[in-house]
């Protein structure tokens, strides 16, 4: 039972890694939290479920649809939320994306009602047995799409013009500008990609846990900046360190405690942080 868990805390841990990352790239940029990002994250698993149930059942189609739909609500909150507020006090763009998240959990609801709605399984026969414990193919192409989307993201941040852009407009907005560079559009871009990141995540929580309803954002947003805060927030490898290891911690605490104090131990985490370590593991020095 000890590995059985511990290959659940892996995948499970893939989708905590990359909300945590969604969050890291918001604050790298403007050190605000966008706490709307786990209704975005709703709003890709309903897009992956419709074009299932309507369009295609395929698994790649899918994720297709969930990083679009998460792509333009990114978009959507940036320009409403951020760009329109840019200069007043952090705390009114802080409200606004809570406000943001309130109003599309309620659209939602309005539009496909409160009930959970179950998505067909995708890859759910055993890949391979290591010493009785089954790893199932989708939690093996769960880890596989993680580590592909964090090296692709590392790629485009590290060794790419854009994000040599995404990294000088973080670290001073105003002198950017100045030099010439197109800020509202790199931080554009950013948001987008941090919402298309979560829708994406989205569509693969929806298949794994075969479930989707308007309030599932709630407790995934949560847990993604929980994540976040665990590992650094202000690092990318931080917040995939803190998705794993999160992941881990939850499922083993099923195994050593009780299932019902998951989520006390992963919240007791996150405040355990914020109050003696809130630069995370990895995370630079700075204030949240």
């Amino acid at each position: 039972m000890f590995l059985q868990q511990l290959i659940n805390g892996l995948a499970q841990g893939s989708l905590f890694a990359l909300i945590a990352i969604s969050f890291s790239l918001v604050w790298g940029l403007l050190k605000m939290v966008n706490f709307a990002l786990g209704e975005v994250y709703m709003l890709g698993a309903y897009a992956g479920w419709l074009v299932v149930a309507h369009v295609s059942p395929n698994l790649g189609v899918a994720l297709v649809a969930g990083f679009a739909a998460g792509w333009a609500g990114g978009w959507i909150i940036e320009k409403v939320a951020f760009k329109a507020m840019r200069g007043v006090p952090h705390i009114a763009s802080l409200v606004c994306t809570i406000g943001f998240s309130f109003f599309l959990k309620e659209t939602a609801t309005w539009m496909f009602g409160a009930e959970t709605k179950g998505m067909p399984a995708f890859y759910s026969r055993t890949a391979c047995t290591i010493a009785s414990a089954n790893v199932s193919w989708l939690q093996v192409i769960m880890v596989a799409i993680a580590v592909v989307m964090m090296v692709a993201l590392q790629v485009l941040f590290y060794r790419t013009r854009i994000g040599l852009a995404v990294r000088t407009v973080a670290m001073d907005y105003r002198t950017a500008s100045l030099m010439g560079m197109k800020v509202d559009k790199v931080t554009s871009l950013a948001f987008s990609l941090s919402g298309a990141l979560a829708g994406f995540v989205g569509v693969l929580a929806a298949v794994y846990y075969n479930a989707i309803y308007p309030s599932m954002g709630f407790v995934a947003g949560l847990k993604g900046f929980t994540a976040a805060v665990f590992g650094g927030i202000t690092s990318i490898p931080g917040a995939i360190l803190g998705g794993y290891l999160l992941g881990c911690i939850e499922n083993l605490s099923v195994q050593f405690v009780a299932s019902g104090y998951r989520d006390f131990i992963t919240y007791s985490i996150l405040i355990l942080f914020l109050l003696f370590r809130p630069n995370g593991i990895l995370g630079k020095k700075t204030k949240l």
